[in-house]
């Protein structure tokens, strides 16, 4: 059954910007379609330009939250996009850090897709997990203690990775037949 599967659930969605827009806008929908509250949260509130000059396609985002405003205990999925500059920025604020570390600690589901995982790196999350990433990040993923995965998506207990967007459906598919079903 589809439609609903998230009603009553807060899904968080953490960017910066240089975020990467497919990998923002398709879980954005996804989740807003499945009943989710969705939160778009980052370092400061305004408008951020995805990936490149113009974005990949010249899309948007608002952020309406920052990092400081958000509680681990009122969030049911974070959901880190990738790109390359975003997570750059997001790694480097021990406040998204302490919120990442909170998620975990709490058993909160965590997503991660392309370079995004470099802020879980960053957050010392890592040792023992399997994680799917760009084949460019898998010395960063090993050196934080995880054994990389050449698959495309790979559900290691609360969290799930994806290695790009072209992974996004069957992210998507993974998240719901173990997560939601």
């Amino acid at each position: 059954m589809s439609g609903m599967r998230l009603k009553g659930k807060t899904a968080v969605l953490l960017i910066a910007e240089g975020y990467y827009e497919h990998e923002y806008w398709f879980p954005y929908y996804r989740f807003l379609e499945e009943g989710a509250s969705v939160i778009t949260a980052g370092l400061r509130t305004g408008v951020v330009q995805g990936e490149g000059i113009h974005g990949t396609d010249g899309l948007k985002a608002t952020i309406g939250h920052t990092v400081n405003e958000l509680n681990a205990g009122d969030t049911d999925i974070l959901f880190l996009p990738g790109g390359m500059y975003g997570p750059m920025e997001l790694r480097d604020d021990e406040n998204v850090l302490n919120y990442v570390r909170a998620c975990f600690e709490k058993n909160k589901l965590v997503c991660a897709i392309c370079h995004a995982p470099w802020i879980l790196v960053s957050a010392g999350v890592l040792n023992g997990r399997r994680v799917s990433c760009p084949r460019d990040m898998s010395a960063d993923v090993k050196g934080a203690g995880a054994e990389y995965m050449k698959e495309y998506v790979t559900a290691d207990g609360n969290l799930l990775t994806a290695d790009g967007y072209h992974a996004l459906p069957e992210m998507f598919r993974e998240l719901f037949a173990t997560y939601y079903p």
